[in-house]
């Protein structure tokens, strides 16, 4: 065989060996959950209650939970379903609650299965799971008089646009979301075909188009995790016409809240449901 052909062949080698890796390893590459538990009873974390939700495959998941304060209309005021990204843990996200409980709003930090403390492995389907089980338990804490409104983060705007396709929410807030999963991916990976290789597609903009409620998304045009054209996209296939879209010149994937943010989520909770 000619030595060009050879090198030909060495380097189709090592790029399917590559793309078999990828294919094994997705998930350790998709999901980096800390074993650790940052409580979010430390300073600069509003005061939740420690609970256990209970998911239909038979885990038992550590989260937190504050209970909603009683609107001007008599009505308990919305709570947030928090759902984080793929790194870390609850408790990293816990200082973005803050503003919102002070506000009067009800939160439950959700803790996925396999992050934290929590048994279980990660994957699309049970971490929509995960997030369904604690919807349930707001509605039984609630007394079924719950308003819940999703806020996912990164790759928690995939959760919480599975979720709001089968459960549809009172408001959805997306900070940082992708268009699915396999787009964000192949932004990265950018020699691989992702899209006949991924297992977990979380792909949001097939499921943003059954939503009915209001929506909030929230990008850094700085983001290079997940490129601010992609949270165009979502914002331009959300189907409501209460649908509003906050960009950050200066922001990137994980700082938002570094430039207003907060201020701007609880504007729009404010305007949508005190």
């Amino acid at each position: 065989m000619p030595l060009s052909l050879q090198i030909i062949a060495g380097l189709l080698f090592l790029y399917l060996l590559a793309a078999a890796a990828v294919y094994v390893f997705q998930r350790r590459l998709m999901y980096n959950p800390y074993t650790h538990v940052n409580t979010p009873h430390r300073d600069k974390s509003p005061k939740m209650d420690k609970v256990s939700i209970e998911t239909p495959d038979g885990l038992t998941l550590a989260s937190y939970y504050a209970a909603p304060k009683t609107g001007k209309d008599g009505r308990l005021m919305p709570t947030i379903l928090y759902l984080h990204g793929n790194t870390g843990e609850a408790g990293d996200a816990a200082h973005k609650l803050i503003p919102i409980v002070n506000a009067g709003y009800g939160a439950l930090l959700l803790e996925y299965r396999g992050f934290g403390e929590n048994a279980g492995k990660p994957t699309e389907k049970g971490l929509i799971t995960d997030a369904a089980a604690a919807l349930d338990f707001i509605n039984r804490r609630q007394d079924g008089k719950a308003r819940v409104i999703y806020y996912g983060m990164s790759m928690g705007t995939g959760v919480a646009n599975g979720l709001a396709a089968i459960r549809p929410p009172a408001g959805l807030v997306l900070e940082c979301g992708f268009t699915s999963m396999t787009d964000a991916a192949q932004y990265h990976y950018k020699i691989f075909p992702i899209k006949y290789l991924i297992k977990d597609t979380f792909d949001s903009k097939e499921r943003i188009k059954s939503l009915t409620a209001p929506v909030l998304f929230l990008h850094g045009e700085r983001d290079r995790t997940v490129p601010v054209e992609q949270g165009r996209e979502m914002y331009e296939t959300a189907p409501v016409a209460d649908k509003t879209l906050k960009l950050y010149p200066d922001g990137g994937h994980i700082n938002l809240y570094d430039f207003g943010a907060s201020d701007d989520v609880v504007d729009w909770l404010n305007r949508h449901y005190s």
